[in-house]
């Protein structure tokens, strides 16, 4: 969209008066290995080992739930159900350390009932040795009613890696096996659909996710001209097959400064991203920008009204247009995800949530002149508040909730669960998010309510109440649930002369 001169002169005052500155695979077949100890791995064996490597993709309060043995490195966790059954089971991305060309290992750990303690079941090699940017998560690619796990990274030549392991409907854990893999040097896509209400209620099967696979065409010296690969699912074999290819030609010249960006390396395509992008709306009332700010690793986010301040992690290239970088919220440590950026020309850029099913988004770069014009000074507030809210809060039903933020005790029923809690503002609206923990320090699950205060006072006392509706939060904001809300109180006698 290109705008005339009136709107953009409009649009450059009030942006100028609003915004912020900083601002070949190894198919050998899974075996069981034998089972650990339960023996969480703590910050000095870390040390002592050299320290397992970090990722955006992992959550540092998870801890191991089994001792891979002295000759293992854990360099990823994570705690999800892949038997539906009533516990978790643990995956685990370990490092050998006897053997320098040994690949990585991934584990599955679930619990021993007889002896009442988390076992590895399961392990197969995966296919590389490191891998940098590494995520581990889970979901049901196939669409079987079963959790996959997927691995993605890019290897020491910036090649990018996916590989995903299944189990069929009825499988055990010790049945996974890989289902998709591939190395290569450019993009591996696993395309999202919306499944139905009948997938989610369980009585039909979902309809599975293909694979884009993009990469250079090495018949082309053009940068630009790419080979489209596209992987379907084939339940006959288990497994992702090949089914089309295609080539994708360039249609225009590159300008010199954007061939540049498509050349270079990660640090190029970052300084091209430095400074402040925008979206706006047709009729211009919908404005969104980005600030890229490569000095402090932050990237902030405005819509005119909530700005979210995400921190800039690992990125890795793929093709000479794309950039992969992992971002976790400042504030929310729970909202992190990674943010695929598509350099279109010097100008515009497309971005989308790799989390997210919807479609890429249009950002338009501002001018240097509308730059120079921000002050260091400008600021807007930050996405937490601060709702004074301590000590004990009980509710008509005898719940009680201990407020020591960040910590958080929650007596319910008998059962009192202790976590930590944060209390931020999305679209105008006020969410108390609480990150309940096991015993063990692993995160068990990340509930949050939509915040409603209020505070009655006489001579003699204050009555403080808050109202909580259960809510969970997406790319569009903040989405109540059809659960009752819950009410607790605080009384505060006042003595005399308060």
């Amino acid at each position: 969209m290109i705008l005339s001169s009136k709107p953009a002169a409009a649009l450059f005052v009030l942006i100028a008066s609003i915004l912020f500155v900083s601002c070949g695979k190894n198919d050998s077949t899974a075996a069981p290995a034998n089972g650990g100890i339960l023996t969480p791995h703590t910050e000095a064996e870390s040390s002592a080992n050299g320290g397992p490597m970090t990722s955006g993709g992992f959550d540092d309060s998870v801890l191991p739930l089994v001792n891979p043995g002295e000759n293992y490195n854990i360099l990823g966790l994570l705690d999800v159900n892949l038997n539906m059954d009533t516990s978790d089971e643990q995956v685990l991305i370990t490092l050998p350390l006897d053997d320098e060309s040994a690949p990585l290992r991934l584990m599955i750990a679930t619990t021993n009932p007889i002896r009442n303690q988390y076992d590895i079941v399961w392990d197969t090699p995966l296919s590389l040795r490191s891998l940098r940017g590494l995520t581990l998560r889970a979901n049901d690619v196939t669409g079987n009613g079963r959790m996959d796990i997927i691995i993605t990274g890019f290897d020491d030549e910036g090649r990018h890696s996916t590989e995903v392991f299944g189990v069929p409907t009825k499988g055990e854990i010790t049945d996974y096996r890989r289902i998709f893999g591939q190395l290569v040097e450019g993009n591996i896509d696993i395309i999202s659909t919306e499944r139905t209400s009948q997938y989610w209620s369980g009585i039909t099967s979902g309809d599975p996710f293909d694979i884009v696979v993009q990469m250079k065409d090495p018949d082309s010296d053009n940068p630009m001209d790419i080979v489209e690969n596209l992987w379907k699912w084939d339940s006959r074999s288990f497994a992702y097959r090949q089914r089309s290819s295609s080539k994708i030609r360039a249609e225009t010249l590159l300008e010199a400064r954007i061939a540049h960006v498509y050349s270079g390396g990660v640090n190029v395509f970052e300084e091209y991203l430095e400074g402040a992008w925008y979206r706006e709306s047709g009729d211009g009332t919908d404005i969104n920008m980005i600030f890229f700010d490569r000095k402090s690793r932050e990237m902030v986010f405005y819509d005119g009204s909530v700005q979210e301040v995400y921190s800039w992690g690992v990125s890795n290239r793929a093709t000479a247009q794309r950039l992969y970088t992992n971002m976790i919220n400042a504030v929310i440590p729970s909202l992190s995800d990674r943010l695929i950026i598509i350099a279109d020309s010097w100008d515009t850029i497309r971005i989308r949530w790799s989390a997210s099913e919807e479609d890429y988004t249009t950002y338009r770069r501002f001018g240097e002149a509308l730059q120079s014009v921000l002050g260091e000074g400008s600021s807007i507030s930050s996405l937490g508040v601060d709702m004074g809210l301590t000590g004990v809060w009980e509710s008509p039903e005898g719940s009680e909730i201990i407020f020591d933020l960040p910590k958080i005790e929650w007596e319910e029923d008998g059962k009192i669960r202790s976590g930590t809690a944060s209390i931020f503002v999305l679209d105008g609206v006020s969410v108390l998010q609480v990150q309940f923990m096991k015993k063990n320090g692993a995160l068990e699950e990340t509930v949050n309510w939509v915040v409603e205060y209020e505070e009655d006072r006489d001579e003699t006392k204050v009555i403080r109440s808050l109202s909580l509706t259960p809510a969970f939060l997406n790319v569009d904001g903040v989405v109540t649930g059809d659960d009752a809300w819950r009410r607790f109180e605080q009384i505060e006698i006042l003595s005399a002369g308060d």
